[in-house]
């Protein structure tokens, strides 16, 4: 299983990607955030959504001042496999943070639905899509794809791609 990384100094700018982060990132449509279009921006502006963004710098400034790995489980889904993620945040010395991005298992994924961010601001309909497990929350409800479109909450072939918002569902903010 792959593993990639990134480091950042103590400003939150990237200074170097470990792993075979280029391959990954083609692989996965993202041409967009290969190593040398990547190092030397702020993590920031690779984050969606204040939640997110809030979420990630707590497990930061967790590991800075506790001077210890932070982990944390997620999901990286691509379009057609659940991808089951190890994330370490490390210290490094003088502010650096070293975070680990770790593949542990992969699974298909039966409904397939796109899903892009909603331009902020645009008023248009979206679902809210939690950046740690990738639930979605159609109608209210939390879920995984696959069980809202059993439950009729989405349908893919009406809809097969949905616009949401990133943030962290309750139970990962928990």
């Amino acid at each position: 299983m792959s593993v990639l990384s990134y480091t950042i100094d103590a400003q939150d700018t990237i200074v170097a990607v470990g792993g075979a982060w280029d391959d990954f990132a083609r692989s996965n449509a993202g041409e967009k955030i290969v190593a040398a279009l990547i190092i030397g921006e702020k993590l920031e502006r690779f984050i969606h959504g204040d939640e997110t963004l809030m979420f990630v710098r707590t497990m930061i400034m967790s590991a800075r001042v506790l001077n210890r790995p932070v982990h944390r489980p997620y999901r990286c889904d691509s379009p057609t496999q659940k991808r089951f993620m190890a994330m370490t945040v490390q210290p490094r010395g003088q502010g650096a943070i070293e975070v680990t991005h770790q593949e542990l298992r992969n699974e298909p994924i039966v409904h397939r639905v796109d899903m892009v961010a909603a331009p902020l601001g645009s008023g248009s309909r979206y679902a809210k899509r939690c950046s740690m497990c990738n639930r979605v929350k159609i109608e209210g409800v939390w879920s995984e794809v696959d069980e809202a479109v059993q439950a009729k909450r989405l349908v893919p072939t009406v809809t097969p791609t949905i616009k949401v918002i990133y943030g962290v569902c309750p139970d990962c903010a928990g």
